[in-house]
């Protein structure tokens, strides 16, 4: 079969390229292809009616391109260049809105948890990852029941039983029942089947009958069910006392996929006791979780706290009647205590209790609000005024305004509330009305998700922020600040001891700095959309060579065997060419926990894990730059000021570069240079520690403030080689 180009066809169709263009992505145009990212078009294909698409006919179910990316879960964004690649295919349009019929999202889905999808096989379509697995992490190493839940899940998936929202509820049920006849030491005809002696009214555990009744949505279901898989109800379970074993089961009969896409990560036990060991709990003192989950954290307050004091809550209506019977195991109270103190409401908007001594959790990240939703808390939160709303700062927000004077918050939280822009609203409030007794750094804390943690302890004074008594935990060292120290709302940095905080003063302070903010060109490097598609391993003609981070070593560039052909048009996303072609730039490492730059003079091309900043400092010439930010001085920065894997433009532009006179530059650039030829590595260190020691005087820093900086960064691969 012939084929004609994009071009052609708009002059066959008489209609515009980008039109025509558009026709191929919504496969409006019978057997069109994308070849190597460029459509072909069968030279006898027809001109399409003008529908642009058509009008979603009324009998048709149908959803948007927004609600399809939310089962997918990937952003609206990269939808729309799924369909621009071809990946997805709208059906039909209404206002320029892309639709898709519910079979043909039926289909997709099918494809996808089958892997017969390939197109969309990727890390981005978590959800419709199939099956369920243990989340043993989620309680102590010592869990006695981990075993019996191992062999619950490996019965259901063997039986290919679906474990849908009421059947996990019987599940717990039964396993509650078990508790229950366990502690108090209750007779049972059988010791086994007790759920469904339960619903056959042969078995009572008293008023707490109604917390096991909560979880059963239909009893006549519920009794066919036990009755069909009785090997499901004939596990033996172990009481154990503060281990949230009910929400092991909820979380983890859970599919794995729609667990991670709807971001359902749950704190671990291990982190839990971290948090509540940090704190000191007085007799009488008002405790609120007010996302509670399953109640793991009320379950690990100190035995003396009474249920008097101890308050939770949550939106998700199993969690909390799972919670009400963690919380009737745990201290044995009336039932109506049980309802009035664990509560079903939306804390944000709806939750009115106050003069709480301690407020804990791990409150929601990355909720997605209604536009409804998001009117209604922007009238009411200060931390709302960006384009978008994070869920934890409005909880942290809310939870200020319930605390007593003086009282705590404590909340595991995403380490990024300390230094993404995002999040500036809420450090504001923070700095002007508490100070932060104790902040640990936990790494990735979470199964599964990297996303690096924190635990933040607030003293909700009214006043501003005082750093006097911080307790400060990196995760390899721990320390007090014992100095006052000016702490600004655009990021906090509390990672370094009072020593690292003199020297890094000195460092900012340094005279006649200039800075690459409003000095500097960035550009990202390249998005192909499909790296297997564009990127090959064999040097034709026609192909050059295309930098990876992994290629980029401090000061020069690493030989590698990836080749591209160089067609903008075809890529995703890509910067002006002239930033890829520029007669000098410097190359840098994007995920890195190290600032490693490299010199580039051949008009290098690069993809988007090796970024790239071109210089302008008047009078700065481009290698001296290059030296200071491959600096020990630099990384110092890097590290204790943003504590980051991923290299931002905001932190470079953030970094001092002291403005020297032409001589100093040069006998700086003179030892760059060698660097930047490629050394061995024993020599490279050398040249890099001489090197270092002409920096650290630009910085005017004496050797006992270099040494103060040589044990914070010392140790890390330097990336010289």
């Amino acid at each position: 079969m012939d084929y004609i180009s994009v071009k052609e066809a708009a002059v066959k169709f008489e209609l515009s390229e980008r039109r025509v263009q558009k026709l191929c992505e919504t496969n409006r145009i019978d057997g069109c292809n994308m070849v190597s990212g460029v459509w072909l078009i069968p030279a006898t294909a027809i001109k399409p009616s003008d529908e642009r698409l058509s009008e979603i006919p009324d009998s048709i179910d149908c959803i948007s391109l927004k609600e399809l990316c939310e089962e997918l879960s990937i952003s609206t964004a990269t939808g729309r260049n799924w369909i621009k690649l071809g990946k997805l295919t709208p059906e039909y349009t209404k206002k320029k809105t892309p639709y898709f019929s519910k079979n043909y999202v039926e289909t997709l889905r099918t494809e996808l948890q089958s892997g017969e999808n390939k197109a969309l096989k990727s890390r981005r379509n978590k959800k419709f990852v199939s099956g369920n697995s243990l989340y043993n992490s989620y309680v102590s190493e010592q869990c006695k029941n981990i075993p019996t839940l191992q062999k619950l899940l490996a019965l259901a998936s063997d039986s290919k039983i679906v474990l849908d929202a009421a059947t996990i509820q019987l599940l717990v049920a039964d396993c509650a029942l078990h508790f229950f006849i366990s502690k108090n030491n209750l007779q049972t005809n059988e010791h086994n089947n007790v759920l469904l002696q339960f619903l056959l009214k042969e078995l009572s555990i008293g008023e707490y009958d109604r917390l096991i009744s909560d979880l059963i949505e239909n009893t006549d279901f519920a009794i066919s069910f036990c009755k069909k898989h009785p090997l499901l109800f004939n596990m033996e379970y172990i009481y154990e006392a503060n281990e949230d074993v009910l929400g092991l089961i909820y979380i983890s009969c859970k599919n794995i996929g729609n667990r991670k896409a709807t971001g359902s990560y749950y704190t671990s036990t291990k982190v839990v006791k971290t948090l509540i060991d940090k704190l000191n709990f007085q007799e009488s003192q008002k405790i609120l979780d007010p996302c509670c989950g399953t109640g793991n954290f009320l379950l690990q307050l100190p035995e003396h706290i009474t249920f008097d004091s101890v308050y939770g809550n949550d939106i998700d209506t199993a969690s909390v009647k799972i919670t009400r019977l963690n919380m009737a195991l745990k201290y044995n109270v009336p039932i109506t205590a049980i309802y009035d103190h664990i509560t079903e409401l939306d804390y944000l908007i709806n939750y009115t209790n106050k003069d709480f001594q301690y407020i804990i959790g791990n409150p929601p990240w990355g909720y997605e609000f209604s536009e409804d939703e998001k009117s209604k808390l922007r009238s009411v939160y200060k931390s709302t005024s960006g384009k978008n709303i994070e869920s934890y700062d409005v909880f942290i927000e809310q939870a200020l305004n319930h605390l007593a004077d003086n009282g705590h918050l404590a909340y595991v939280l995403p380490e990024a509330i300390l230094n993404v822009k995002a999040h500036t609203d809420i450090r504001k409030i923070i700095l002007e009305s508490c100070s932060i007794k104790n902040l640990d750094f936990l790494g990735n804390a979470f199964d599964g998700v990297q996303c690096p943690c924190i635990i933040l302890d607030l003293q909700c004074t009214h006043s501003a922020l005082s750093t006097l008594g911080m307790n400060v935990n990196t995760g390899s060292e721990s320390f007090t600040i014992n100095t006052e120290r000016t702490v600004s709302p655009e990021y906090f940095s509390f990672t370094t001891t009072d020593a690292e905080y003199n020297v890094m003063s000195k460092i900012r302070n340094v005279s006649s700095a200039s800075y690459l903010l409003g000095n500097a060109d960035f550009a990202l490097g390249i998005v192909t959309g499909n790296n297997k598609e564009y990127i090959s391993a064999q040097k034709t003609d026609s192909n050059e060579m295309v930098l990876k981070g992994a290629d980029i070593s401090k000061y020069h560039i690493n030989p590698t065997n990836n080749y591209i052909i160089f067609k903008p048009e075809s890529f995703q996303q890509i910067a002006p060419t002239e930033m890829y072609r520029a007669q000098e730039k410097l190359l840098y490492r994007f995920i890195s926990s190290q600032l490693v730059f490299a010199y580039d003079d051949k008009q290098t091309l690069s993809l988007n894990s090796c970024n790239i900043v071109i210089p302008r400092i008047p009078g700065i010439k481009m290698k001296y730059v290059l030296a200071i930010l491959n600096s020990r001085i630099a990384q110092f920065i890097y590290k204790r000021d943003f504590n980051s894997v991923k290299v931002l433009r905001s932190h470079i532009e953030n970094i001092p570069i002291p403005t020297v006179d032409e001589t100093t530059q040069d006998n700086i650039i003179i030892l760059t240079e060698k660097l930047i030829s490629g050394l061995e590595i024993h020599e490279a260190e050398k040249v890099y520690d001489e090197l270092d020691i002409l920096v650290s005087q630009v910085f005017n820093l004496n050797s006992d403030e270099f040494e103060i900086i040589k044990k914070a960064v010392d140790g890390e691969n330097k990336f010289l080689a």
